[in-house]
């Protein structure tokens, strides 16, 4: 017989409601986890996965027919079996205590995108098919080996910029048999950049006083003539390096060339066409984008300052992380 709406739905708020009572006391007793978090062995709870509960049906069927017939052999796999989950159970609480996790970086998205919050794992002894968990979200089991750890992400899903927050992490194992789940919870309190969604690239370039006429500098960055090489810095273009020359051994270089290059340019907010405020950061965005790919020398200029032309991964991160918090309160999550 089905379950009636109304029922379901009672039970999956009582459910959520008693899961939360869970995490917040969970939250009271352990208190924030910044920095690394070695977990302890009154932080994991462990409960029988639904086939342990059939296996715990299975065994105590198996033992009221062993006494039943008087079955002595019956009654000697029951125990044998019951002492298998014993071990059981007692290696996948293991499996998580001693677990050290420390915050490994977050990987900022475009708004609609997947934040990415990284964790390194590691722990004196190995462990296998440890599982991260944000609310629905699960990633990939890992195994963490004993000499050099590993590293695990989970994603967060964004909707809009600013900042989007990890408050709760779950860490669980249902190592070695599945026949129970050890979980704990751990609070990083972490947060991650969101940039704004870019305009799509047909919504139209920069003004015309961004373009800046070519200036001649003899030794600039520009596209006519190849001039050399030389070792590779941070924030270099990868379209400048010199993969050949990599691939067959040698040091990371990039090539520069002599001719004309492009003046610096200035995109200033006011200049930029939109209907609001979040379309012209979205037009920013896009142009941000696009010079970056032209290896452009760029700034920006908004209300509350600017950002001086450069290039490069971080020049590009930097003034995205400008756009994704401009205009918003401090308080934003």
């Amino acid at each position: 017989m089905a379950v009636p709406a109304w029922l379901a739905a009672r039970l999956r708020r009582w459910r959520q409601a008693v899961a939360d009572r869970a995490v917040a006391w969970s939250r009271r007793r352990h208190g924030a986890d910044l920095g690394t978090v070695t977990i302890s062995r009154r932080r994991v709870y462990i409960l029988p996965t639904g086939l342990g509960l059939a296996y715990g049906g299975m065994l105590f069927a198996m033992l009221l027919a062993g006494l039943n017939y008087g079955n002595n052999l019956a009654l000697a796999l029951t125990f044998l079996l019951a002492a298998g989950g014993w071990v059981a159970m007692h290696q996948c609480h293991h499996n998580l205590a001693g677990l050290r996790i420390t915050p490994a970086g977050t990987r900022a998205p475009f708004a609609g995108d997947e934040a990415e919050f990284a964790f390194a794992l590691e722990a004196p002894s190995g462990r296998e098919d440890i599982v991260l968990k944000v609310g629905a979200r699960t990633a990939h089991a890992v195994s963490v080996p004993a000499a050099t750890g590993t590293t695990a992400a989970v994603r967060v899903p964004t909707e809009r910029r600013g900042r989007v927050g990890l408050p709760r992490l779950r860490v669980e194992s249902s190592f070695p048999l599945g026949l129970f789940t050890a979980w704990t919870w751990t609070h990083p309190e972490l947060t991650c950049l969101v940039y704004p969604r870019p305009a799509p690239r047909d919504a139209g370039g920069p003004p015309p006083d961004a373009e800046a006429g070519a200036a001649h500098d003899g030794r600039a960055s520009g596209e006519e003539d190849f001039a050399g090489l030389r070792a590779f810095r941070s924030g270099d273009p990868p379209r400048r390096i010199a993969w050949k020359a990599w691939a067959r051994g040698g040091e990371l270089v990039v090539k520069e060339y002599v001719g004309a290059a492009r003046a610096p340019i200035v995109l200033d907010l006011a200049a930029v066409p939109g209907r609001d405020l979040e379309a012209r950061l979205a037009r920013l965005t896009r142009w941000i984008l696009d010079a970056e790919e032209r290896g452009d020398r760029y700034g920006i200029r908004l209300p509350d300052g600017e950002t001086a032309p450069g290039a490069g991964l971080a020049h590009r991160n930097a003034c995205l992380a400008r756009l994704a918090t401009f205009g918003l309160p401090r308080s934003d999550p």
